[in-house]
């Protein structure tokens, strides 16, 4: 292994990282995480990376908005936003609409 994830979900196959959802996931649950773990050994996530290699920083509470704005959209739109948001161009502009 190489220390690449690898997702073998139907819905993650055509992606090259890990999928935005889960990424957004891994923020808020590192807030959360906080509580509980020492400090000495917390090491926040704050940053998502698309399949075009660029990190994006996004804060637990712009995570929580975009899976907001995400659930108000029917599932085949929701999937089309989802492949989008995968590109640092889709993620870039839903940070400007939820700004």
């Amino acid at each position: 292994m190489n220390g690449k994830l690898f997702f073998d979900d139907k819905f993650d196959v055509e992606y090259v990282n890990m999928p935005i959802w889960d990424q957004l996931g891994k923020i808020q649950d590192s807030e959360s995480a906080r509580e509980v773990v020492k400090p000495a050994k917390f090491k926040a996530v704050n940053t998502v990376e698309t399949d075009d290699g660029v990190k994006i920083t996004v804060t637990p509470e712009e995570c929580q908005k975009i899976k907001d704005v995400l659930l108000q959209l029917r599932t085949p739109y929701r999937s089309t936003v989802l492949r989008t948001l995968q590109t640092s161009k889709g993620m870039k502009n839903m940070l400007r609409l939820i700004r």
